[in-house]
């Protein structure tokens, strides 16, 4: 069985660079709630402000694992010291500023891992709620209500804050699964159509062979000179078949510039990569037959081997120059690249290929 890897191990350049982004943002949050929390009650208790800031870092801590959830322990540390605050805020009517790090920490504590769930999201509300019953008792129900009119509040917030990171991240994940199915998908198609052309280099041929050699078999008594030309057009045939399958083989076949032009479009546009064609192709120069192939090679590896999210493909000094900006990392030449570059070089052409910072250029041009 094929092993699936972990969304967290998943994903080009840009899903690594949103999760680093948005991994960052919460944190950062975090740290930054609960600093406000802390410079909000030092001046009337340091204590209970060392011990906020306690909570807060636990809970940025949690907050790093935000995609599939901190181990058990941590949660339950989150949990215990976030409600623990709050248990201290009413007993030593502290600043109720306070009760913020401990809505932050249910909330972030029921959004991945072991408490994930709207479940857990509603029992940690109720958790929460439950201080204010002996603030109805000591301070009157006026005070309760408005107390818990500010936890519900900002629990909420926070809640909705976080499921709307991790819908947006699920959103991004189910986007790169369709880029890998697209591309996918085209490496299907370019095989299909290997088939196909395949299929009409020696279907035909064969069928024709078959015939031929009949024919010679019937011949081969009554008319021996012309079995033996019969026999001679069949292995001619055969010839001229090995050696159209040796070049569809190898992409040595002729194909229309245009043509590839066009599949490719498509082939780059479904896999939700921006294409942009400037310009128009010169025909009628010595490279003609290869820059269709070079346009060919050039979509499969952009689709298999790289992330792009743009595509330039112009056509300078009667050649033409594909560009990508889906380098991930050090790249070397694709073996069929280096192969084409063989045929274009005997063409009296230059095939040339580069990665500069993210981008990957290939062009073909005349000497």
């Amino acid at each position: 069985m094929t092993r699936q890897p972990h969304p967290r191990d998943a994903g080009g350049r840009p899903l690594r660079t949103m999760r680093s982004y948005t991994t960052w943002s919460l944190v950062g949050a975090m740290a930054f709630c609960t600093a406000t929390v802390a410079v909000g009650i030092v001046p009337q208790d340091r204590v209970l402000a060392a011990v906020a800031v306690g909570v807060g870092a636990i809970t940025t801590w949690h907050s790093w694992y935000w995609e599939r959830g901190g181990p058990w322990w941590l949660t339950a540390l989150a949990v215990a010291t976030g409600l623990g605050l709050w248990w201290t805020v009413v007993i030593m009517s502290a600043p109720t500023i306070a009760v913020a790090l401990p809505a932050i920490t249910i909330a972030v504590v029921t959004a991945a891992g072991p408490l994930a769930g709207w479940g857990w999201t509603a029992a940690g509300g109720v958790l929460l709620l439950l201080p204010t019953i002996p603030v109805a008792l000591l301070e009157g129900p006026g005070m309760a209500v408005l107390i818990a009119v500010a936890v519900a509040v900002g629990y909420g917030v926070a809640v909705t804050l976080i499921r709307f990171t991790h819908y947006g991240w699920g959103l991004s994940l189910e986007l790169d699964r369709a880029r890998l199915q697209a591309a996918e998908l085209a490496v299907m198609q370019e095989r299909y159509r290997f088939a196909a052309d395949l299929h009409d280099i020696q279907g035909q041929a064969l069928h024709v062979a078959r015939l031929d050699l009949q024919l010679a078999r019937r011949l081969v008594d009554a008319d021996p000179a012309r079995a033996a030309a019969t026999l001679a057009e069949v292995e001619e045939l055969l010839a001229s078949t090995i050696a159209e399958t040796r070049s569809l083989a190898y992409g040595e076949r002729e194909v229309a510039l245009a043509s590839e032009l066009a599949n490719s479009g498509e082939l780059i546009r479904a896999a939700g990569i921006e294409l942009e064609v400037v310009g128009e192709p010169r025909t009628g120069g010595p490279l003609d037959a290869l820059l269709g192939l070079a346009v060919r090679e050039t979509t499969t590896n952009l689709l298999r081997h790289a992330q792009p999210a743009h595509v330039r493909i112009d056509f300078p000094s009667g050649g033409v120059r594909i560009v990508n900006d889906g380098v991930d990392a050090p790249i070397r030449e694709p073996r069929g690249l280096a192969r084409l570059g063989e045929r274009v070089q005997a063409a009296g052409g230059v095939l040339t290929s580069r990665a500069e910072g993210d981008t990957f250029t290939t062009e073909v041009r005349p000497a």
